[in-house]
């Protein structure tokens, strides 16, 4: 396929028809509206009877999730977290969501509720730590204040000093004149009795010292903390009672409202798109970008629902480009995951997963090269694909390492890698697919990776061709890459007729082409080339001196080699290792599969990571940049969320 094919559109809906209008196109997920610029138009807006349930339902979801029971990572991989619903069990909810109501009213109560036993634990809880503090103060709280005296409870501030308190504070109110008595509870806590009218404030700050306030209550410390404990404990079992109601409610409503809080997320998309746009008297008006390929379905969907909506297209302003979408076949689209994770193209430039997708598959098998490996990549995937429920996203991407790991196997069997066994100890059968030894003669791995690196070059460079050419500039894509594809199959046809071959044309013959092909590239770059003669021929410099770029980009592929030998090395390595404590008395065998195991698994996901970026860097640096001029706004469209629910055709 290639880049989707974008409108600016203005969409045109008699106002009592807009909510189902948008709701067909959400389904789409087709459409990406923008602000609608327009005079004199009213604001628009669209009646929507649930308006204040949906922050009420989502605040109720985000609540009770931590109280739904766990299912278990297996359990919900092979069960799925969402729930399944086809478009008219999806209606019939919508038509219910009235039944909400009451459960948000019950888990609203129940949450005050929790406020209130919460906030009394805090205040209990203060009380409880102050009294235990004080406890062994044998004073009745309610003989704090008397006729003639008062008792203030002092804590000393800095408790790293041990000298008793009362020792300290004794002998300054004593100084003072202050006649006092002081109770000691512990070397840091006291309290002080004193007469009513007596200033004690300063001589207490001056002992390093402050005064706290007394706990509530009217008998001793030590009665009030066992009541207060016990009052506490109550609360806690209250509590308790409550965690208990929020996990039963969690259990009967947290699905339902999961459901409904989805629906009412999908409205307040639509109700957003709606606060963007203009309105007249009968009319609301919308503007966005429109995914070309969908737009028939769309308008036959709103001709058979009988809804007043037309779309109408719009000129693009000065300067202004559309978002970018790209679309691909089954076989191709798991590969679009490399292409998002550069960016999308230019609007204007091709979509590069069709041809990167042979490239990183051949290019990931290459860096692995292990059959053994592959098989396990592929097992994994297929598992992911065809049993656990998991989202589209996480099954493409599985699908993806199907085919790398497909591609693995393929490479692997060339390059006899099975688990870093010995080649020499495989069986015949096995010996006769072998092509390649990377260890023993990895030069001609080497070659190969050039190889594949001149022609991907090659290949962005005839890309480079077809893009200018469908931009209407196919001259300019010839003048620019035309002398330099010819040199590269001059210099390809000259490394040929040197290794014998072929033999067409005299050495001399194609080498004096190769001088040719090089005169054309300096030549296009003074025919390019602006800001008069000096410009021309700096211009004509730059070109030739993108000979050592071309040069760099295919050195680059080297790298394919490296991380091939390193996935072979460390196999055969960790099999060695295991072969050294196989002999080992009693648990040799136990250690020799630990080492296995453990070995094997590192070595799969570091050089699988490896393998990963470093075939995606191959593209997105050395053959990206040759064909694709710039990178695109990705395509936003007003869609439905499936965080909750899964909508299957009916």
């Amino acid at each position: 396929m290639s880049v989707v094919p974008m409108q600016k559109v203005r969409l045109s809906v008699y106002g009592p028809d807009v909510n189902q209008t948008l709701s067909i196109i959400q389904k789409a997920g087709a459409v990406e509206f923008i602000s609608t610029d327009m005079a004199e138009v009213e604001e628009p807006y669209i009646e929507d009877e649930h308006e204040d349930l949906y922050p009420r339902v989502q605040h109720a979801v985000q609540f009770l999730t931590p109280y739904a029971k766990d299912k278990g990572l297996l359990k919900s991989l092979l069960e799925g977290t969402r729930t399944e619903l086809t478009e008219d069990e999806l209606a019939q909810k919508k038509a219910n969501l009235d039944v909400v109501y009451p459960m948000v009213e019950d888990f609203e109560r129940l949450q005050v509720e929790f406020a209130e036993v919460n906030e009394e634990l805090r205040l209990l809880g203060e009380q409880h730590a102050l009294l235990n503090t004080w406890k062994t103060l044998p004073i009745r709280l309610a003989d704090f204040a008397t006729r003639e005296t008062k008792t203030l409870l002092v804590e000393r501030k800095n408790q790293i000093d041990n000298t008793p308190l009362e020792k300290v504070l004794s002998t300054a109110l004593l100084e003072a004149e202050i006649p006092n008595h002081v109770t000691a509870v512990d070397v840091h806590h006291v309290a002080v009795t004193v007469a009513r009218e007596a200033d004690v404030d300063a001589v207490i700050a001056g002992s390093d010292a402050e005064i706290v306030a007394a706990p509530s209550g009217t008998e001793t410390p030590e009665i009030e903390f066992a009541a207060v404990s016990e009052k506490l404990a109550k609360v806690k079992g209250d509590l308790a009672l409550l965690h208990d109601q929020a996990e039963h409610f969690s259990h009967t409503h947290l699905k339902q409202l999961q459901i409904a809080g989805e629906i009412l997320s999908w409205q307040k998309e639509r109700s957003a798109v709606v606060d963007e746009a203009a309105a007249t008297t009968y009319t609301v008006i919308f503007d966005g970008w429109l995914n070309a390929n969908k737009r028939e379905v769309i308008e036959a969907e709103l001709k058979k629902q009988e809804l007043a909506a037309v779309f109408s297209e719009l000129e693009l302003s000065e300067g202004e480009e559309p978002p970018v979408e790209i679309e691909n076949g089954n076989l191709v689209k798991p590969f679009e995951a490399v292409t998002r994770l550069y960016g999308m193209p230019g609007h204007t430039d091709l979509d590069p997963t069709p041809f990167l997708a042979g490239f990183f598959f051949l290019f990931f098998g290459l860096s692995l090269t292990d059959v053994g490996y592959g098989l396990f990549l592929m097992i994994v995937s297929a598992i992911v694909v065809f049993v656990f429920k998991v989202s589209d996203a996480i099954k493409m991407f599985a699908k993806l390492l199907f085919f790398v790991g497909l591609a693995t196997v393929l490479v692997g069997m060339l390059f006899a890698g099975y688990l870093g066994i010995d080649p020499a100890m495989l069986p015949d059968s096995l010996k006769a697919i072998q092509k390649f030894d990377p260890i023993g003669n990895p030069l001609p791995v080497f070659y190969l990776a050039l190889s594949l690196g001149v022609f991907q070059v090659m290949v962005g460079m005839l890309l480079k061709i077809y893009s200018e050419h469908k931009n209407g500039r196919l001259m300019g894509g010839i003048i620019e890459q035309g002398p330099w594809f010819f040199t590269f199959c001059m210099a390809i046809f000259a490394l040929l007729t040197s290794l014998e071959y072929v033999a067409v044309l005299p050495m001399a013959t194609i080498v004096n082409l190769i001088y040719v092909g090089v005169a054309m590239v300096a030549i296009s770059g003074f025919y390019r080339g602006e800001g008069g003669m000096f410009g021309k021929i700096m211009s004509s410099a730059a070109r030739l001196y993108d000979s050592i770029g071309y040069f760099s980009d295919i050195l680059s592929y080297s790298r394919l080699l490296a991380l091939g030998l390193a996935t072979t090395a460390l196999a055969f390595a960790v099999n060695l290792i295991a072969g050294m404590v196989v002999e080992t008395p009693y648990v040799g065998y136990i250690l020799a599969g630990i080492i296995l195991l453990i070995g094997h698994m590192f070595n799969l996901a570091v050089n699988t990571l490896g393998a990963f970026i470093h075939s995606a860097r191959l593209q997105f640096v050395e053959f990206f940049g040759k064909f694709i001029m710039g990178t695109g706004r990705e395509f936003s469209p007003l869609k439905r969320s499936e965080e909750h629910i899964v909508v299957k055709e009916d």
